[in-house]
C-alpha cells in the first residue's frame, strides 16, 4: 500500500513539473521559392514573388498580380492540427471581406516548408496547388510584431494643409524582422484595386523603425528605398506611425492590433 501511495505521489510530482504544451505556431517570415499548379494532366510552374508572414495568430501574404500591375493579398487567422494548417480568411484583395477556410497539408523542414492545397479554383479551373517556402527570419522581436489594421490616416502637404481619411482599408503584419502592408482603394471607375509593399525592418531604439521596400506594386520607384518611421505606441494595441518624405510631406497613420 505504501509503495502504491509513493508511486502516486511521484507521478503527481512529475505531472506538476511538466510544462504545458504550447500550441503549434508557424510564426515567421517565408518567401515563396516555387509554385506549381497541377490540373490533373500536367504541371505549370508560376513565377511569383510572394512573401508570407505568420504571426502568433494571423497569416498575411502579398504578391503581384500575374496579369496587371496591382496586387493579390489576403489575411486570415490560422491554426495547426497535425500536418494540416487551417487558414480562416477574412479579407482578400479579389473579393474584399470574406469568410473562407483554406485547408493546407504542410511538410515543415529546417529551412522552410511545403504546402499543398487540393481542389482549389484557379482562374476557373479546379487544380492542385503546391508551394514551397524558404524561411527568411531575422533574429529580432519588436513591439510591432503582430497583425494590424489601419483605422485613420492623415496626409500633410508641404504647405501644412492636411487631408484625413477616417475609413482606410489597409492591413499590416510584422514578424521576425519582416513586414507586409497592403491597401485596397477605389479607382476612377469606382472599382477596388489593391497595392502592397514588403521587406525587412528593424527597430532603432524604442520609437523609430527602419523599413526597406523589397517589392511593391504601389510606386515601383519605392523598391530598394529605406524609410525611417517615427512611432508612438498608445498602449500595446494601438500605435501611430509618421513618415516624413524628402520633400517635406508627411504621412501619419494610426493602427489597431488584431486580436
Amino acid at each position: 500500500m505504501k509503495k502504491i501511495q509513493a508511486l502516486i505521489l511521484l507521478c503527481s510530482i512529475i505531472a506538476c513539473n511538466e510544462k504545458p504544451k504550447e500550441a503549434p505556431s508557424m510564426a515567421g517570415a517565408y518567401y515563396m521559392a516555387t509554385q506549381v499548379i497541377n490540373d490533373g494532366a500536367s504541371d505549370s510552374v508560376i513565377d511569383r514573388k510572394q512573401l508570407k508572414i505568420y504571426t502568433d495568430r494571423y497569416m498575411m501574404f502579398a504578391t503581384p498580380n500575374l496579369t496587371d500591375s496591382f496586387a493579390t493579398f489576403g489575411i486570415a487567422e490560422y491554426k495547426i492540427d497535425g500536418d494540416k494548417l487551417y487558414e480562416y480568411i477574412f479579407y482578400r484583395a479579389s473579393q474584399g471581406d470574406a469568410k473562407d477556410t483554406a485547408v493546407l497539408t504542410i511538410d515543415k523542414a529546417d529551412k522552410g516548408y511545403t504546402q499543398v492545397i487540393d481542389n482549389i479554383d484557379f482562374n476557373g479551373r479546379n487544380v492542385k496547388l503546391t508551394e514551397k517556402y524558404e524561411t527568411i527570419n531575422r533574429p529580432q522581436h519588436s513591439p510591432l510584431d503582430g497583425a494590424w489594421k489601419q483605422i485613420k490616416n492623415i496626409f500633410v502637404n508641404t504647405k501644412g494643409d492636411s487631408s484625413i481619411n477616417e475609413t482606410p482599408l489597409e492591413y499590416k503584419a510584422y514578424q521576425s524582422g519582416y513586414f507586409i502592408w497592403a491597401i485596397t482603394t477605389k479607382d476612377s471607375a469606382n472599382q477596388n484595386t489593391s497595392v502592397f509593399g514588403y521587406g525587412p525592418f528593424e527597430m532603432i531604439g524604442d520609437n523609430k523603425s527602419k523599413e526597406t521596400i523589397q517589392n511593391s506594386t504601389f510606386v515601383t520607384s519605392l523598391i530598394g528605398k529605406t524609410y525611417e518611421v517615427d512611432l508612438e505606441f498608445m498602449g500595446t494595441d494601438t500605435y501611430k506611425q509618421t513618415i516624413t518624405f524628402a520633400n517635406g510631406e508627411k504621412s501619419i497613420e494610426i493602427y489597431q492590433k488584431l486580436k
